[in-house]
C-alpha cells in the first residue's frame, strides 16, 4: 500500500491531544454526529470504544488545526438476526473480529491560549478497515492527493449567482503552500450564513429563490464540561 508518513510530520502537542480527545469521548456518550456507539443496534457498550488520534497539522499560526481522529472498537454482533450466518451479523459484516475507523475534526480559535472550537469534517471517512495503518492510507490519499479536485457546494459570496450553491473545487491538498490562506474552506459565508465558516455549516435551507443570512444551519456540538486540569493547560 501507498503510505504517507512523509507527510504526517507534525506532532500534536499534548494539551491538545487531551482536549481532543475528551471532547470526542463526550461526544460519543451522547451519540452525536458519527460519534459513540449504537447499543440499540449491535451489542457492545461505550467502554469497549477506544479512540486515538493518527495525525494532526496546525496552521502556521496555529490557530487552526485538522486532526485524523480515529476508532477502534469490536466488530461487535447485531442485536437483530439478519442471516443464519453469524459472521454477517456484525457492525461490518465478514470483517475482522476488531475494526478501526477514521475521520476529521477542524478547530479554530482566536489564540494559542485559547482551547479549541471543533467540527467534523468528513469530507472523506475510512471505515470498517482492519488495521489503523489501512485507515491512516486512505485519508492520506484523500488529503494529500484528490483534495484539491474534490467539488463540494459553496455558498456564491458575488456576481449573478450571489445568494447559490455552486460546486467548486477545494483547489488545494492539506499539505500544499497555501492551503491555509487561500483554500475556501477558510473564507466566511457572510451571504448564506451570519459569517460562518463553510466547515461550521452542516447544510443549507433555501427559503425562496435564494439563500439569505438565515438559510445556513449550523453545526451545534454538544456542550461538553472539561476537567480543570485540561484547561489550566491554556491558561
Amino acid at each position: 500500500m501507498e503510505t504517507y508518513d512523509h507527510l504526517r510530520t507534525q506532532q500534536i502537542e499534548p494539551r491538545d491531544s487531551l482536549f481532543i480527545l475528551h471532547t470526542v469521548r463526550e461526544w460519543g456518550k451522547r451519540n452525536w454526529f458519527s460519534w459513540g456507539v449504537r447499543s440499540d443496534m449491535y451489542k457492545i457498550t461505550s467502554e469497549e470504544i477506544e479512540y486515538f488520534i493518527s495525525s494532526t497539522f496546525y496552521s502556521p499560526d496555529k490557530k487552526r488545526i485538522l486532526v485524523w481522529v480515529g476508532v477502534k472498537e469490536p466488530n461487535a454482533a447485531t442485536i437483530e438476526k439478519y442471516s443464519d450466518n453469524p459472521e454477517v451479523n456484525k457492525i461490518c459484516p465478514n470483517g475482522k473480529d476488531v475494526i478501526y475507523s477514521l475521520s476529521s475534526l477542524i478547530g479554530m480559535r482566536d489564540s494559542i491560549d485559547q482551547t479549541w472550537k471543533l467540527y467534523p469534517f468528513d469530507q472523506q471517512q475510512a471505515v470498517c478497515c482492519s488495521s489503523k495503518e489501512t485507515a491512516i492510507n486512505i485519508l492520506g490519499q484523500y488529503y494529500f492527493e484528490n483534495m484539491k479536485n474534490h467539488q463540494m457546494y459553496r455558498m456564491m459570496q458575488s456576481g449573478k449567482r450571489k445568494g447559490h450553491k455552486k460546486l467548486q473545487t477545494y483547489g488545494y491538498n492539506l499539505q500544499d503552500k497555501d492551503f491555509w490562506d487561500k483554500c475556501w474552506l477558510f473564507q466566511k459565508d457572510t451571504v448564506g450564513s451570519y459569517g460562518l465558516y463553510p466547515f461550521q455549516i452542516k447544510g443549507y435551507d433555501y427559503i425562496g429563490d435564494k439563500c439569505t443570512q438565515k438559510c445556513a444551519e449550523p453545526y451545534k456540538p454538544p456542550l461538553v464540561d472539561y476537567p480543570e486540569e485540561i484547561l489550566k493547560l491554556y491558561q
